[in-house]
């Protein structure tokens, strides 16, 4: 019974002192956790690490029983001389060899880190170089001896950037002296990784699901060339800015320096981006090749590009296929040199679209060059070469576009207005080659040169079928030279009432607009052609009055000059010489003149259009004149002087609706201001003189030959006035004469009275002095001794002749009439056309 007592206090003291070892034990572990454990078992721990080629420093240790060895606050080297950092730990589960540590051997065969944060310098040579920040690190390396090392399943987070990494190598454990292949070859693979986590930082990812970028790195490290790192990375939908992104992929591998992206594929919901790429780490220098109709200007604004296309938009995806250059220097953001081909359907340019565009492409990070550009419209087409820099656009292009094409991109220049002022037709054509240049923060900065085409157009209101001109364009002028231009008379109404040729050429050596003072400038207008319609693309003013004389044939003309485009600027000067050879219609104080052999020289100013030495044909004769033509608030003053020789009198009765015929001739000249166009508004003085002619065959006196025969013998009566004379003045219309004049062998004549030309009446009296030879023969019969008197009234074309009482004359005619008529020469019979 004793004996089983004593069992029974020896085993209750046995597990007192197994609780009490127990609590020791636990008690020595956590006061040692706390603590840290002694120095020497950080000390083989850390030369356990470096026996497997890593030389690290630990800062504690402490030991789990269940998991192993925690080392706290780890440095890692890049080799035993541990000058260079190249991670820091801030937990590490170490596991070693029990059955050598218990001979006091340690051996490290595993490292865990689970969910700690690892330090990674991007340049460890470099201290004030980016280093990254990895949380939520985990992951094992296995180190089961030999020259092998693997590392499985290690994660972590960098800047909302998912990191995966695995690695199997062998000749791990470094040497004092490391190549310097090797250090390079380390340090780029960390510069581009820190460099893909730089572009990634600024996006936002979708919720749950960030990039993923994930790393296996193989090969010997005793030899470099082996060693090769397969890299893969993938992202759901990321933004940034403008640009959106719905999935990224990409695969490559990279050897030593160099970066090998096999496929890379980016996809934005309405297109994809696929390519492939070469990088060499060492020169920060790659070449790629790309094909992608993603939305094209999200993405130069990512790349601070958008100003390249500014005013451009596209109604679907552009396609581009490229290739090109990429250096990503130190510190600042990738540029890139492509060289490519760019097709695109409904592209829209300010206000205007083409149904396709085609170029080839290049552009260098800061310049754009377009090359064999084709831009194509249902009306027509453009094919160019443009250079897009930053301050402005250069380009040489040839188009069969319309002017309505152009209108709009020149609204802000005086260009714009010249497209404005023509119109088109179904059958119009243009070809046009044009090169120049604009800046692109100055809608004043630009300037054009080249040559232009176009068929079947008009130019305000004048039609043409063709036309052909050189040019020099900037903002301080429009230059055209060299221009001719075939005029289309099928529609003109000259040409419809008197026929005449369907065309008209004219030559210009130049015709330029000055935009400071204003004024439009011509230089060596010549040709055959109407003068209105082309006066009426410059000087409308001037064609209205122009077309008033209906040129039966185009005459031939010259001109040169200056315009003035506004009012108040007195800088217009222009002449004009014109000849035809045909026939004129002109109405001249309500009658309709038919003129021959018009030859003249207009010179337009700013107040007056003035006519000289002017000269034509005209009822036989010859007509010479000089007037200006002046506009007023009521139309246009007409006011010059004009002469006559020799008109044909029965030429000049048919135009004035006469039914008899005259006979002879009318010389004479006039001073006249004409307002207006009827008779109503001519004024003026001149004198008139009949030569070989039958003075009272003229419709005016015709009826006063058998008034003459009442109170003469019939023979006296109808004696012929071969010549007369008289001065005149017109006012309003009304034509006075005070000093008519004729005579016959034993007559004389003298008269006053006035030609109502806007009414067609005259109210004239008329003395005749009987009193030479016919003297004895009418004493007895009128006791004024030979004097008579006749009144006629009535219309011009047949007045009524009445024998009334005498009068005295006018003194500027007494004189005359009261002289006896002198004996002249016999005439020859007269001449009767």
């Amino acid at each position: 019974m004793r004996h089983l007592r004593i069992i029974h206090k020896l085993r209750t003291l046995l597990a007192l002192l197994v609780f009490a070892a127990l609590l020791a034990a636990g008690g020595g572990l956590w006061w040692a956790n706390q603590t840290g454990l002694p120095e020497t078992w950080r000390a083989q721990i850390e030369n356990g690490l470096a026996a497997q080629g890593l030389h690290a420093d630990i800062g504690r240790l402490r030991y789990w029983p269940l998991q192993g060895i925690e080392a706290d606050e780890v440095i890692v080297y890049a080799d035993a001389s541990r000058e260079r950092v190249i991670a820091k730990a801030h937990e590490v589960v170490v596991d070693v060899d029990r059955t050598k540590l218990a001979r006091g051997d340690v051996r490290v065969e595993r490292l865990d880190l689970r969910g700690g944060s690892l330090t990674l310098p991007v340049d460890p040579d470099d201290p004030k170089s980016k280093v990254l920040e990895v949380k939520n690190a985990s992951g094992r390396v296995l180190m089961p001896g030999g020259r092998r090392l693997e590392v499985k399943n290690a994660r972590g987070e960098v800047s909302g950037v998912a990191l995966e990494f695995e690695a199997l190598v062998l000749g791990y454990k470094k040497r004092l002296t490391e190549k310097p292949e090797d250090l390079e070859a380390q340090l780029y693979r960390r510069r581009l990784l820190s460099r893909v986590i730089e572009l990634l930082e600024p996006w936002a990812f979708e919720e749950g699901k960030p990039p993923v970028i994930r790393m296996r790195v193989e090969g010997d490290l005793d030899d470099p060339k082996t060693v090769r790192a397969d890299l893969h990375l993938t992202s759901g939908a990321m933004n940034h800015g403008n640009l959106s992104i719905n999935s990224i992929e990409a695969r490559g591998e990279m050897r030593g320096r160099l970066l090998v992206l096999e496929s890379l594929t980016i996809k934005d919901g309405g297109g994809d981006l696929k390519g492939r790429m070469e990088f060499d780490l060492a020169t920060r220098s790659g070449r790629f090749e790309m094909r992608s109709n993603l939305d094209l200007p999200p993405i130069l604004q990512e790349l601070d590009a958008e100003g390249l296309l500014r005013d451009v938009s596209f109604e679907s995806r552009p396609e581009l296929t490229a290739r090109g250059k990429l250096e990503w220097p130190e510190d600042a953001k990738p540029s890139f040199h492509i060289m490519g081909h760019l097709k695109a359907d409904n592209v829209r340019f300010a206000k205007h679209t083409a149904s396709r565009l085609e170029s080839d492409v290049s552009w260098d990070g800061k310049n754009l060059f377009l090359d064999n550009l084709e831009a194509t419209r249902p009306d027509g087409s453009m094919k160019a070469r443009v250079l897009v820099q930053a301050d402005q656009v250069r380009y040489e292009a040839s188009t069969d576009l319309k002017p309505t094409v152009w209108r709009s991109f020149f609204d802000s220049v005086p260009l714009g207005k010249v497209l404005h002022d023509f119109s088109e037709s179904k059958q119009t054509k243009v070809a046009a080659r044009v090169e120049g240049r604009f800046g692109r923060g100055n809608p004043h900065d630009w300037s054009a040169w080249g040559e232009a085409s176009a068929t079947h157009m008009a130019y305000r209101g004048t039609p043409f079928n063709r036309a052909k001109v050189k040019m020099k364009l900037d903002h301080e002028f429009l230059d055209f030279t060299e221009g001719t231009v075939e005029f289309d008379y099928s529609d003109y109404s000259l040409r419809k009432a008197h026929g005449g040729p369907m065309t008209g050429e004219a030559k210009v050596d130049r015709v330029r607009y000055n935009r400071v003072p204003s004024t439009l400038t011509l230089e060596g207008i010549r040709g055959s052609f109407w003068p209105a319609p082309v006066l009426r693309m410059f000087l409308p003013s001037v064609a209205d009055h122009l077309e008033e004389y209906g040129f039966h044939r185009t005459p031939e003309l010259s001109a040169a000059g200056t315009i003035g485009l506004f009012s108040g600027i007195p800088k217009t000067d222009f002449r004009i010489k014109g000849v035809t050879p045909g026939l004129v219609s002109y109405r001249f104080a309500g009658t309709d003149l038919l003129l021959n052999g018009l030859d003249t020289v207009v010179r337009v100013k700013p107040d007056r259009t003035e006519v000289r030495d002017l000269s034509f044909d005209l009822f036989d004769g010859k007509m010479r004149g000089q007037f200006d033509i002046i506009p007023d608030d009521r139309g246009k003053q007409v006011k010059g002087d004009i002469d006559w020789t020799r008109l044909s009198l029965p030429e000049l009765s048919k135009a004035c609706g006469f039914e008899k015929a005259a006979k002879g001739y009318v010389t004479g000249r006039m001073d006249f201001d004409h307002k207006g166009r009827d008779a109503a508004g001519l004024n003026g003085e001149g004198h008139i003189a009949l030569e070989e002619g039958e003075l009272f065959s003229v419709p005016i006196f015709g009826p006063l030959s058998p008034l003459l025969s009442a109170v003469l013998d019939r023979k006296t009566g109808f004696q012929q006035a071969t010549e007369a004379f008289c001065s005149f003045k017109v006012t309003e219309g009304v034509l006075s004469t005070r000093d008519f004049y004729t005579d016959t062998s034993s007559l004389v004549f003298t008269g006053d009275g006035t030609a109502n030309l806007n009414r067609k009446t005259m109210d004239m009296t008329i003395r005749m002095n009987a009193r030479g030879l016919l003297g004895v023969i009418t004493l007895p019969l009128k006791p004024f001794y030979g004097l008579f008197q006749f009144r006629g009234t009535g219309p011009l074309k047949e007045p009524k002749w009445d024998n009334v009482m005498f009068t005295s004359p006018p003194e500027e005619a007494e004189e005359k009439l009261l002289e006896a008529p002198k004996a002249r020469p016999a005439r020859g019979p007269v001449n009767r056309r």
